[in-house]
C-alpha cells in the first residue's frame, strides 16, 4: 500500500522497532501504520531465496532448540558455503540476517507489529486486505491499516496453519476455527479457508504486555482513582467477592490483573482460565487451564471451567480467581465465597442491572439469595474522549449489592464524571457513609468507624505517593 508522504499526509509518530522504521500517518482522515524494513532486492533477494529454501527443507524443528537464533547463526555460514553463495552472503550479511531470522524465528510479514510493544491487536479478514492494528498511543483511530498484505488465499492459509502449529495446535478444513495461545502469551483466533469465514482465511491476535499493568499504572492513566483503588484494596484483602463487568475490550482483564497485586503476597491463589492471561507474582500461585479436544470422539477428554472451579475449591486456596465466567462455574465461585474464599472474576455485561439478569438466567442460574455474597461490582467502559478523540478506559461505577426480600438493590459507591474526567466522590467519609461493606468490615476487625475511615485515607495517600 502506497500512502504518499506529502503535505497532504500528517506524520503523527515515528520510531524504530529493531531495524525497522514505523511511521504513523493520518491521510484523508484515516490512520495508517507504515512499516519500512531493510530493502531486500536484486542479488540480495536471490541469495535469500536460495538460503531460505534450503533452510526450510533441511533445518530440524526450531522448537527443540533452547537458543534458536544462535543455532541458525551457527549454520548459516556453513550453508552459504555449501550452496556456493558465501561471497554474496558476506556481502549482504545484515539484510540477509534480518530476513532469515524474521521468517524462520519471528512472525514473518507481521513480525514488526508483533514485536512493537505499542501494538495491542492485529487482524486480517482475508487475502488482499491490509493487516490492521490497534495502537496504544494513537487510540483516536480504532484500527490503523498497515502496508502489510497477504497477497493470496494460499499464502494466508499457509500462514494461519503456521500460527496454529506455533501454538502447538492444529487447524484444518474439518475444524476450521481455532482459539489458541501463542508462545509469548498472545491470544489468537484463527479461521481457515472459506469454510466459516466468507472472505477466506483470517486471524485476530490480541497481544498482552510483557509486564502486566499494575494498579499504579492504571492510576497514572486515570482508569480509576486512588480512593477507588484503596476501597478495592480493602475488599480484596478481606477476601470479598469482586465482579468486574463491561463490554469486550473495555479493560476488564487488565483491572482484574492489577487487583491481583493487592492480594497479600503470602496467600495461596488459584486462577482458572480458558486461555492463560493472568500472571501473578505470588509464590503460591496455582494456575489451572481448561482443556478442549477438537475431535468429536474425544469430547470426554474436555476439562471445562466448571470442573476446574470445583477442583480449585478442594485445593485449599485462600483466593479463587476465574478469568471470565460464562456458565454454571459461577455458582461454584459464589458458593466458595460463602465458605470464606476470596474471589475475583469478570463477566460480559454493560450495566449492573444486565449483570443481575445474566446471573439469574440460564446458563448461569445463580439463585437470588446468593447475589448477596457478591461484595462489589466494578463497571469498566471503553470510551472515546470527545476532546482528544482518543480511546480511554474508565472504571465508571462501583456498586454493592443489597438483597432485600425478593429485590436486588445496586448501591452506587463510586461514579465517573465524564465532563471533568473525574472519579467521584473523593471523600473517604462519604464512601464510608455509602458502603455497608466497609461498616461490616469495621465490625469484623473490631475497630471504630473513624478507624476504618482513617485506614481508607492512609491507603489512598499511599497510592497517591
Amino acid at each position: 500500500m502506497q500512502i504518499p508522504l506529502t503535505k497532504n499526509s500528517n506524520k503523527i509518530l515515528e520510531y524504530n522497532v529493531g531495524e525497522a522504521l514505523v511511521t504513523i500517518l493520518e491521510y484523508k482522515g484515516k490512520g495508517y501504520y507504515i512499516v519500512q524494513e531493510p530493502k531486500l532486492e536484486g542479488e540480495a533477494l536471490e541469495t535469500y531465496n536460495v538460503l531460505i529454501d534450503y533452510l526450510y527443507r533441511s533445518l530440524k524443528p526450531l522448537y527443540t532448540e533452547k537458543d534458536p537464533i544462535g543455532y541458525i547463526e551457527g549454520v548459516l555460514e556453513e550453508v552459504a558455503e555449501e550452496l556456493g553463495v558465501k561471497d554474496k552472503y558476506e556481502k549482504y550479511y545484515d539484510v540477509l540476517h534480518y530476513y532469515i531470522l524474521r521468517d524462520l524465528i519471528g512472525y514473518g510479514k507481521i513480525d514488526v507489529p508483533m514485536k512493537d510493544p505499542r501494538v495491542e491487536e492485529l487482524a486480517v479478514e482475508g487475502p488482499g486486505i491490509p493487516v490492521a492494528v490497534v495502537h496504544r498511543d494513537v487510540s483516536e483511530y480504532s484500527w490503523l491499516d498497515t502496508n502489510i498484505y497477504f497477497n493470496s488465499e494460499e499464502e494466508l492459509r499457509s500462514y494461519v496453519q503456521k500460527l496454529a502449529l506455533r501454538s502447538g495446535k492444529h487447524i484444518s478444513t474439518a475444524y476450521p476455527i481455532l482459539e489458541t495461545r501463542l508462545p509469548e502469551g498472545h491470544r489468537a483466533a484463527l479461521t481457515l479457508s472459506k469454510e466459516v469465514s466468507g472472505r477466506g482465511s483470517s486471524f485476530v491476535i490480541r497481544k498482552f504486555p510483557e509486564q502486566p499493568l499494575t494498579i499504579t499504572h492504571l492510576l497514572a492513566l486515570n482508569t480509576l482513582s486512588p480512593l477507588e483503588a484503596a476501597y478495592l484494596w480493602l475488599i480484596v484483602e478481606a477476601q470479598g467477592l469482586v465482579f468486574i463487568i463491561g463490554a469486550m475490550a473495555s479493560g476488564k482483564t487488565t483491572l482484574l490483573q492489577s487487583l491481583t497485586t493487592l492480594i497479600p503476597p503470602d496467600s495461596r491463589v488459584i486462577t482458572v482460565e480458558d486461555t492463560p492471561e493472568l500472571r501473578l507474582p505470588h509464590e503460591h500461585w496455582d494456575p489451572l487451564y481448561t482443556r478442549r479436544s477438537y475431535n468429536p470422539a474425544e469430547k470426554w477428554m474436555n476439562i471445562d471451567l466448571h470442573t476446574l472451579v470445583k477442583f480449585a475449591w478442594r485445593r485449599r486456596a485462600e483466593y479463587i480467581i476465574v478469568g471470565e465466567v460464562r456458565g454454571e462455574e459461577v455458582q461454584v465461585l459464589v458458593q466458595a465465597s460463602a465458605s470464606g474464599h476470596g474471589g475475583l472474576t469478570t463477566l460480559h455485561a454493560d450495566t449492573v442491572d444486565s449483570m443481575i439478569v445474566r446471573l439469574m438466567s440460564p446458563p448461569l442460574n445463580v439463585k437470588h439469595s446468593f447475589l448477596s455474597l457478591i461484595w462489589c461490582v466494578a463497571v469498566m467502559k471503553r470510551l472515546r474522549d470527545v476532546r482528544t478523540r482518543r480511546i480511554i478506559r474508565r472504571l465508571t461505577n462501583i456498586y454493592e449489592l443489597k438483597v432485600k426480600g425478593g429485590n436486588v438493590e445496586p448501591v452506587k459507591i463510586f461514579s465517573w464524571n465524564p465532563q471533568e474526567d473525574r472519579h467521584e466522590p473523593d471523600d473517604p467519609y462519604e464512601i464510608f457513609r455509602r458502603s455497608f461493606r466497609l461498616k461490616i468490615l469495621a465490625k469484623r476487625y473490631g475497630i471504630s468507624e473513624e478507624d476504618m475511615i482513617t485506614e481508607l485515607k492512609s491507603r489512598k495517600l499511599f497510592l497517591e505517593d
